[in-house]
């Protein structure tokens, strides 16, 4: 049986709870699925669960976690001022970079770079992905409207 959408947001959340991340910011309207900001006091807690190999670069990140409802799709987008390092909580998912097409399951990951194509796709389960934003230009953070949205199923530009 499939979960609502309220169904995984909530169990998403309680996840959460019960790894004592933080959540700064939350997006629970997004058409495929949601998304929660990890608050700064929680990144060392996020990065040593999802990211323990993590060396910073001297550059801010920002940690995030992604939940892909069954079916559904991101956008194929890419960042000017970022790259993405995705850890599959949740899997399987599929995974766009670039040319490639990639199935990713529980505990796996991925390095998406500057100007990368990219997606996430839910397949017949949820996903959850965490996410850490590498930002290219510390004066210059990345934030949501540095998207650029080359296909969208949800008619967003």
């Amino acid at each position: 049986m499939t979960m609502s959408k309220s169904e995984l947001i909530s169990q998403t959340e309680k996840y959460l709870s019960n790894k004592n991340l933080n959540i700064s910011q939350k997006d629970i309207t997004k058409p495929w699925g949601a998304y929660w900001y990890i608050s700064p006091e929680s990144t060392n807690d996020f990065l040593k669960s999802y990211f323990p190999d993590f060396q910073s670069k001297e550059l801010p990140i920002s940690p995030k976690i992604l939940l892909v409802e069954p079916k559904k799709r991101l956008s194929l987008q890419l960042h000017h001022r970022r790259s993405e390092e995705w850890h599959v909580i949740q899997g399987p998912v599929k995974v766009v970079a670039g040319e490639k097409e990639l199935i990713l399951d529980t505990n796996q990951s991925v390095t998406l770079k500057v100007g990368e194509n990219h997606r996430l796709c839910g397949l017949d389960q949820a996903g959850i992905v965490a996410e850490i934003w590498i930002h290219t230009d510390s004066n210059n953070p990345s934030d949501e409207a540095d998207i650029v949205r080359l296909e969208d199923d949800f008619s967003r530009q």
